[in-house]
């Protein structure tokens, strides 16, 4: 079955954590308890493709935590 498995382009990923989004925004807490797994790590990729720093746990959230490219030409992040 791990055979089976194939990265997601852009467009399947942005889709699949949209459908998740609005999953969410329609069934509150119900929705959030109903993602899948593919659901959840499509709306991280998205967030960190929408350059969303990772704070890892444990670590206090650093004090910029968008990545733009204008940002990161300018201080080397």
């Amino acid at each position: 079955m791990a055979n089976d498995l194939k990265p997601w382009s852009e467009r399947e990923m942005l889709e699949i954590a949209s459908r998740a989004v609005g999953r969410v925004c329609r069934d509150d807490v119900r929705g959030i308890t109903l993602l899948s797994i593919d659901e959840i790590a499509a709306m991280t990729g998205t967030l960190l493709a929408f350059g969303l720093i990772a704070t890892p746990p444990g670590e206090d959230p650093p004090a910029r935590l968008i990545s733009t490219p204008t940002k990161e030409a300018a201080d080397g992040q």
